[in-house]
């Protein structure tokens, strides 16, 4: 999945709608905005431990999203505050996914498919060589592949929606997104 970023990001913004600014009149500073002008707030997403998500995944039959991140990365709260806390991505993964924050150099012990790991050990054995990371697995905590770096909202819905409509079944995510430019 990592290797098709470029095309997904091409095909994101593709996509994605112009910017509010470029549509919208500027607001008067001397007036309250309209009420749908104010951005609505995502109710808080539950994340949960590596353990406790992968048990969870397994009894709802859901596939997980895990957040690869560390405390130090501005990247990693830029990815929360922008992608993660928008409110129709928030929907979409409560509805559809289970997800997990792991921090990728800590010590903290979890399970992975009948392996013993620190949560370091899980980021180096899936691949991560930079922060924030996001993972995507089966309900089974089978691996499907990751994507390095911070991921706008439309970009990161196109890989959530691969997965989760099971995509990878049929074919690889450039073909997904070569299906949804037809689809236009």
């Amino acid at each position: 999945m990592r290797k098709h970023l470029a095309l997904l990001f091409a095909a994101s913004l593709l996509a994605a709608p112009a910017p509010a600014s470029a549509v919208e009149k500027p607001l008067d500073p001397g007036k309250p905005p309209p009420t749908d002008a104010v951005p609505k707030t995502a109710e808080k997403l539950e994340w949960l431990a590596f353990d406790a998500a992968t048990a969870r995944a397994l009894d709802q039959h859901k596939h997980l999203i895990v957040d690869i991140y560390t405390t130090w990365c501005g990247w990693c709260r830029v990815m929360e505050r922008e992608t993660y806390s928008n409110p129709e991505v928030a929907a979409y993964l409560r509805e559809n996914f289970v997800l997990a924050k792991v921090n990728g150099e800590s010590s903290a012990k979890m399970k992975w498919r009948g392996r013993d790991l620190t949560e370091r050990q899980f980021a180096r054995a899936v691949g991560v060589t930079g922060y924030p990371a996001t993972y995507f697995l089966k309900p089974d905590a089978e691996l499907l592949g990751g994507v390095g770096g911070f991921l706008r909202v439309p970009e990161f819905m196109v890989y959530a929606t691969y997965v989760n409509t099971k995509w990878y079944e049929k074919g690889k995510i450039d073909a997904y997104v070569d299906s949804l430019r037809s689809a236009k």
